[in-house]
């Protein structure tokens, strides 16, 4: 497993996830295969979200890599990744023809497409439990990464974080009171939970993504 914590730990306890296949901690780019599946993506959070959903989570194919030497900028790159995100960013997926972009928009797709024959996400007449996983989801996309990353810009030493002269003491301040917040949001939702929704989801990997830095 990997334990995923904010300096520590999520107030006294920490948010578990299993080993994510990915390239967590390396400074390359890959792509992953595995028919009808093609997943562009780097080592950030967003690349991590889309990347931990396929070590046999969702694909029950065997996944081929292939390691990228440097980003996905390149001359040789960058047409196949606009190809299916016209922003030419990562991660992005094709799968078998339908091609997405945005890991909160990939999750929820995934989610709907795949998880609930895997286990990993709602059945649809789960009404209520379905909302929950999509405003979690939401959640996790829009506001914990976002404080998430501009507290680690701004108020840590990190191999992403801003040059200690180009970072302000107030947007860290701010965003670290914010980041917060959100994690008291997340204590509470685990109170007498071991995963957000009761059993490990979807939902883990996008919240716990973020924490893994």
């Amino acid at each position: 497993e990997h334990v995923a914590r904010s300096e520590g730990e999520i107030r006294g306890r920490a948010l578990r996830v299993p080993v994510m296949v990915g390239f967590h901690g390396d400074q390359g780019a890959g792509v992953y295969r595995g028919a009808p599946f093609e997943v562009y993506a780097t080592p950030i959070p967003a690349g991590l979200h889309v990347t931990g959903i396929f070590g046999g989570a969702i694909s029950d194919y065997e996944l081929s890599t292939e390691r990228i030497n440097g980003r996905f900028e390149t001359e040789r790159w960058r047409p196949v990744v606009l190809a299916v995100n016209p922003h030419g960013k990562v991660p992005s997926l094709d799968d078998g023809g339908l091609k997405l972009f945005e890991s909160g928009a990939i999750l929820l797709y995934l989610g709907n497409r795949y998880g609930a024959a895997k286990g990993l996400w709602p059945e649809p007449k789960e009404s209520q439990a379905l909302a929950d996983a999509v405003c979690w989801t939401v959640w996790a996309m829009a506001e914990m990464g976002s404080y998430m990353m501009q507290y680690l810009y701004h108020g840590l030493d990190s191999p992403v974080s801003y040059k200690p002269e180009d970072r302000s003491k107030a947007a860290a301040d701010y965003n670290r009171a914010q980041f917060d917040r959100l994690l008291d949001a997340l204590e509470t939702r685990l109170e007498g939970r071991d995963y957000l929704m009761g059993d490990f989801s979807l939902v883990d990997v996008a919240t716990a993504s973020w924490l893994l830095l």
